[in-house]
């Protein structure tokens, strides 16, 4: 027996509650809030997506998908110092866009989860070492010495960008920081 069709677009439902998760973080994404963002009843929420972390899995691949593509799309071959630049200034750019939240919700949306909370911050770490992985290896093809220890530290500079954004950083602000961490890779 089919169920009947879905009656909202799938597209903008992921995009109002990654804005939703991105903004107040995994558990202070209450349902309350993410029906009022949604327009989607607790039931539709659970029909279209099995549960709360159902739904938070499909916006982490919406926003893997969109603003996590367009900032990796910044990382140009062949692999260069100027690619590194580029992708942090995209960092820069991404995290204060004024029509989106501030920050990454990627570094942000589950830092701090109670403890029962374990597979939704394993699922948003697995994210962040697929992050690192490319950086590892875009790094490696640019003849970077010690890849993996250089990714880290873009990486930790990129997630610091995110929380300064969050904290009223301008793009300038951390474009200047980017240029900085730049300086790291000798």
């Amino acid at each position: 027996m089919k169920g009947r069709p879905r009656s909202f677009v799938l597209e903008d439902v992921l995009e109002k509650a990654m804005a939703v998760f991105w903004r107040h973080g995994y558990e202070g994404a209450s349902l309350g809030r993410l029906q009022e963002a949604t327009g989607l009843t607790p039931p539709s929420i659970y029909n279209a997506f099995g549960s709360k972390e159902g739904l938070y899995q499909a916006c982490l691949d919406h926003y893997a998908s969109s603003v996590g593509a367009r900032h990796l799309a910044t990382l140009t071959r062949p692999a260069s110092r100027a690619g590194i630049r580029a992708y942090l200034l995209a960092a820069a750019r991404e995290y204060t866009r004024s029509d989106s939240p501030p920050g990454c919700m990627i570094s942000t949306a589950s830092l701090n989860l109670s403890p029962e909370l374990t597979s939704v911050s394993e699922a948003t770490a697995a994210r962040r070492a697929e992050a690192m992985s490319l950086l590892t290896s875009y790094l490696a093809d640019a003849g970077a010495d010690d890849p993996p220890t250089l990714a880290r530290f873009f990486g930790a500079v990129i997630q610091g960008m995110s929380v300064q954004a969050r904290d009223g950083a301008s793009e300038e602000e951390l474009a200047a920081v980017a240029d900085v961490a730049l300086a790291a890779w000798r």
